[in-house]
């Protein structure tokens, strides 16, 4: 009798540790997706080159470009809409020309769009942008991935002051 009480046991315990460990094999992760950023480049009319951080001053005229990085996390990337003012500011996207054929061809980096292509988890581009007038200028991104709608999009901005 004792012998069946631990098969019985051995049995119940090797159950319940399948069942729990099949609900960790799903692959079921799901991640908010990601965007890096660290400092603009910063061209001023008079010639002058440096970096600067986001939120920091800048003039009308100056060139601004900032590096970002796309991230996916546990999910592939759909797409990023970036939106801004067409009148306060000049804006594009810069794409590698060796990332493109991660794009589909719906996107528009002349405008803000980037539409992905299945599996791609990564992405650099770069933020391209000349303030046209004085004021705060705001940049709103969202970022959307294959997680759910509890992870995705992502929504981000920054405001740069022009003077």
């Amino acid at each position: 009798m004792p012998h069946t009480m631990k098969r019985i046991f051995f049995y119940i315990a090797l159950a319940i540790t399948s069942v729990m460990l099949s609900s960790c094999l799903t692959s079921d992760d799901h991640s908010t997706p990601i965007i890096r950023a660290a400092y603009l480049y910063h061209d001023t009319p008079a010639g002058v080159h440096d970096s600067i951080n986001y939120g920091d001053t800048v003039h009308v005229g100056d060139t601004l470009r900032g590096p970002i990085l796309l991230l996916g996390g546990y999910n592939n990337l759909t797409e990023l809409k970036v939106s801004y003012d067409t009148a306060e500011v000049d804006f594009r996207l810069l794409i590698d020309s060796g990332y493109t054929r991660h794009l589909t061809d719906a996107s528009m980096p002349e405008t803000g769009y980037l539409r992905f292509i299945d599996n791609v988890y990564v992405y650099p581009t770069t933020l391209w942008f000349v303030p046209k007038k004085t004021g705060d200028l705001k940049i709103s991104m969202r970022l959307s991935s294959t997680a759910g709608e509890k992870y995705s999009p992502l929504s981000a901005w920054f405001i740069m002051p022009v003077r």
